[in-house]
């Protein structure tokens, strides 16, 4: 149940709600935001001039497509903005492409924060022959059922570069209400940080292991559960993960449970 085409194991991210480049060298490296694409190109290759890092992944948002390798029998509506609700009386939808681009950057500062990971992606324009790990934004609530925000593939080590991740719209509104503009960028770029992180090879933290009080800027992106209010808020890397030896890129940890909890209170 939790392994897809005999590589990966899946992991859900569940909230539980309790109350009402320096100049990179590589071809295509940097972000022109030109190219026509229905795959939303992400780039993490903007964390500016002096950086040492070395774009290496390629990571994809996918706003329309109906189908998923994670879910290959089901048909998921893509995500309908129209339905999430801002306080003003206006929709996500008034404004879509704003908030798909500043969902996007959010994810590139989660990635590039200088406590992150140091992983950066390629810019694509759709026309590269690139293997990519794709995040399908959906409208579907879980086939699983509960309060499982996310799914996805868990590449421990990062061994492959074609990794699938899914968003479930539907489920997040059923689990908020309105919210301004800016918490909604959170939310949804917070979520899909969150399950590109187990794209590539990263696990969950305990609770146990984090507080608060160890970072009181930020709130861990890879928890073993969030609230609302968390997903809310400013998450970035804050705990280090073990690293995978032998591997290039190893920066999992294995976790206990094929799907997140919560038992925090807001």
């Amino acid at each position: 149940m939790y392994t897809l085409r005999n590589r990966h194991a899946r992991r859900a991210l569940v909230v539980i709600v309790i109350s009402p480049l320096a100049a990179c060298g590589l071809t295509g490296c940097g972000n022109s935001f030109t190219g026509p694409s229905a795959l939303r190109p992400l780039f993490v290759a903007e964390c500016g001039v002096g950086s040492d890092r070395v774009a290496t992944e390629l990571v994809l948002l996918e706003w329309t497509s109906t189908t998923n390798e994670l879910y290959p029998d089901n048909e998921f509506e893509p995500l309908d903005l129209s339905v999430f609700e801002t306080p003003d009386g206006g929709t996500l939808a008034d404004n879509a492409e704003a908030f798909k681009e500043q969902v996007r950057r959010q994810i590139t500062r989660i990635y590039c924060d200088r406590e992150g990971p140091g992983i950066l992606v390629e810019h694509a324009t759709g026309e590269e022959d690139y293997e990519a790990n794709v995040v399908y934004m959906t409208q579907a609530v879980s086939p699983l059922g509960g309060t499982q925000v996310g799914e996805g593939e868990y590449d421990r080590c990062n061994r492959q570069h074609d990794n699938v991740a899914v968003l479930f719209g539907g489920q997040i509104l059923e689990l908020s209400d309105p919210r301004p503009f800016d918490e909604w960028v959170l939310i949804f770029a917070n979520v899909a940080a969150h399950e590109i992180g187990h794209t590539l090879g990263f696990g969950h933290i305990e609770r146990d292991y984090w507080s608060a009080a160890q970072h009181p800027v930020y709130i861990e992106l890879m928890l073993d559960g969030h609230t609302m209010r968390e997903l809310a808020s400013e998450q970035r890397f804050v705990l280090a993960q073990d690293n995978c030896i032998g591997a290039w890129l190893g920066l999992s940890q294995p976790a206990k449970a094929p799907t997140l909890t919560s038992s925090n209170v807001d």
